[in-house]
C-alpha cells in the first residue's frame, strides 16, 4: 500500500515550516521551554518526545473513561487532576520536540507531519477531559463545544495551505492559551468537584438574565464566541491575500485561488457539520457516547492529517472519502436508527482505527524511507 505518490515525496523533501501568530504566553514560555530542552540527551529523537506526551494523555484518558463512561457523573478528584496534568505534560512537551530537533540536527518534514498528526489525536482526547469535568453527557451543547474547538483548528491547516504560514493565534489568544484553558477547567473540576460547573449564574450575578444558565454554559458559549472569532480572523487573512504572493517553490502542484480555498473550506465544513450531527444525538445507549466521540476524533484526525500532508506535499488536497463515508452513515443512523447505533458505533470505531494505523504508519515508512531516517531515533547526518 502507498499513501504518497513519487511527486508528493519529491514535494515533500524541500517543505519549509513557517510559523506565525505567536501570542505574549508563548514568548513568555520560550526561556522555559529552552532550559527544559537543554537537559535533554542528546540520543532522545524529537518524536519521540512528542509520543511520550501523547502516551500520558492516552493513559489519563482510558482512566476517565473507565470511571465516566457517559461522560456524565463523579469520578474521583485526582483522575481530573491527572487529566489536566497530562494537558500541560503534552501541550510543553509538543512545544519543545522542534527545538530537540534543531539542537541535534535532526529536523525533518517527518517531524512536522508526526507532530500535527499527534496533535489532531490530542484535540480529541483534551475535549473529552473536558467534558466528563463539567458533568455533561452528549447533547447539542457538547456538541457546539467540541466543534467550537474542531473548527478553528482545521482552519488553521487550511490557512496554511493556502498562505504557507502556520498561525498559531491572533497574537492575544492562541493554541497554548486554548490548552490552558482547557487545562483548567479540569484543574478545576478536581479541586472543587465537577457540581461547581452547575452553579446558576444568578447566583454569582442577581441580575443575571438567564435563569437556567449554568456556568457550564457559559463556558461553552465562551468557546464558542473565540471559535468564531478566530474563524473571522483565518477567513479574512486568507481571502485578502492572493495567491500569487505564494513562492512558486511553496506553490508546488497544490490547487490554488478562490475557488480551490472555497472548495477545500467546505469539505472542513462538511466534517464538522456531521461531527456537530453525530455529537449531539442524546438518545444513546450505554457504551455509546464515548464509542461516537472516538470515531469522529478518529475521522477528524485522519482529514486533518491529509490537508496536513497535502499542504507539505505541495499536492492537490483530496479529502479520504471513505472515512468520512463511515462518519456520514453513522450520524445518518444516529437520527433514523436503521441499525442499532451502538453496533454501528463500535463497527465504525474499529474499522476506522485499523484504517487510521494502516494509513499512518505507511506514511511514516514511506517517508522514512525517502529521507533514509527513522521516526524514533537519531539518523546521522551524512557528511
Amino acid at each position: 500500500m502507498q499513501v504518497l505518490s513519487q511527486r508528493a515525496l519529491e514535494g515533500l523533501r524541500t517543505y519549509v515550516y513557517k510559523p506565525g501568530g505567536y501570542t505574549w504566553l508563548d514568548h513568555a514560555h520560550t526561556p522555559f521551554w529552552n532550559c527544559l530542552t537543554a537537559q535533554l540527551p542528546m540520543w532522545l529523537a524529537p518524536n519521540l518526545i512528542t509520543l511520550s506526551g501523547l502516551l500520558v494523555t492516552f493513559v489519563a484518558y482510558f482512566t476517565l473513561w473507565y470511571e465516566l463512561p457517559e461522560f456524565a457523573g463523579i469520578a474521583p478528584r485526582w483522575t481530573y487532576i491527572f487529566a489536566g496534568t497530562s494537558i500541560l505534560i503534552y501541550t510543553n512537551l509538543d512545544c519543545i520536540d522542534g527545538k530537540q530537533a534543531r539542537r541535534t540536527n535532526s529536523s525533518s518534514p517527518l517531524g512536522q507531519l508526526f507532530d500535527h498528526g499527534c496533535d489532531a489525536i490530542a484535540l480529541h482526547v483534551m475535549l473529552t477531559f473536558v467534558q466528563a469535568a463539567i458533568n455533561m453527557p452528549s447533547s447539542v451543547l457538547t456538541s457546539v463545544a467540541g466543534i467550537a474547538v474542531y473548527l478553528p483548528w482545521m482552519v488553521s491547516h487550511w490557512e496554511e495551505y493556502h498562505t504557507g504560514v502556520l498561525m498559531y493565534g491572533d497574537g492575544h489568544f492562541g493554541i497554548l492559551e486554548a490548552n490552558y484553558v482547557l487545562a483548567a477547567v479540569t484543574f478545576v473540576s478536581g479541586i472543587f468537584g465537577p457540581a461547581i460547573w452547575d452553579y446558576r449564574l444568578t447566583s454569582l450575578v442577581d441580575a443575571w438574565p438567564y435563569k437556567d444558565m449554568e456556568l457550564k454554559h457559559a463556558l461553552i458559549l465562551f468557546a464558542a464566541a473565540v471559535a468564531l472569532i478566530q474563524f473571522y480572523g483565518q477567513m479574512r487573512r486568507v481571502f485578502v491575500n492572493s495567491w500569487t504572493t505564494l513562492p512558486a517553490a511553496e506553490r508546488g502542484h497544490k490547487e490554488l485561488g478562490n475557488a480551490a480555498r472555497l472548495r477545500h473550506l467546505v469539505y472542513a465544513l462538511v466534517l464538522m457539520t456531521l461531527g456537530a450531527i453525530y455529537l449531539a444525538d442524546d438518545k444513546l445507549k450505554w457504551g455509546q457516547a464515548r464509542l461516537a466521540t472516538l470515531l469522529y476524533g478518529i475521522v477528524y484526525a485522519i482529514v486533518a492529517t491529509q490537508l496536513i500532508m497535502d499542504h507539505m506535499c505541495k499536492e492537490p488536497f483530496r479529502p479520504p472519502l471513505f472515512p468520512m463515508a463511515v462518519l456520514a452513515t453513522a450520524a445518518l443512523n444516529s437520527v433514523v436508527e436503521l441499525v442499532d447505533a451502538r453496533m454501528v458505533a463500535a463497527g465504525a470505531v474499529t474499522i476506522m482505527i485499523v484504517y487510521y494505523g494502516v494509513y499512518v504508519s505507511t506514511i511514516i515508512r514511506q517517508v522514512c524511507a525517502f529521507l533514509g531516517i527513522k521516526c524514533f531515533s537519531i539518523t546521522p547526518k551524512r557528511a
